[in-house]
């Protein structure tokens, strides 16, 4: 009994850790602080994976919880909803900031490819002729600055 305790315990800290971890990248995410992301990444990625191996093992075989307290039960569901639930979000989250992003440099290469189009010129018969518009142009990014 002692040992399904215990495992319970360690998923729920486990879980609660994850939850935690998660709810600082979305800020970091929310705040467009994308270094704040990798804050603790070497945890994050230890704790998925072992949170994975574990939940995957009660999944296979239930009894290895089976006969925890009511309260412990209910504490892993709480923590396993908040879980998901901030997965939800920091999708949300992450795709609210590739949209904007990639819209962001398509306005941009849009400007340039139209700076850089030929200039206008008369054409045989008289008319303005606007030169051929490119749709892309090289772009060079310093993401150091």
């Amino acid at each position: 009994m002692s040992d399904t305790i215990d495992r319970a315990t360690q998923l729920l800290a486990m879980t609660q850790r994850l939850v935690s971890l998660l709810e600082v990248e979305i800020e970091a995410l929310k705040a467009r602080r994308l270094l704040g992301t990798a804050t603790d990444w070497d945890e994050k990625e230890r704790l998925v994976h072992a949170w994975r191996i574990e939940v995957s093992k009660v999944k296979a075989e239930p009894n290895l919880i089976a006969g925890i307290p009511e309260s412990l039960k209910a504490d892993l569901r709480t923590a396993a909803k908040q879980l998901e639930e901030g997965l939800e979000v920091h999708a949300n989250t992450l795709l609210a900031s590739k949209t904007v992003t990639e819209g962001l440099v398509r306005s941009i290469a849009n400007e340039i490819a139209s700076t850089r189009s030929a200039p206008a010129a008369y054409g045989r018969s008289g008319a303005v002729n606007t030169g051929a518009r490119r749709e892309a142009s090289g772009l060079a990014v310093n993401a150091k600055a």
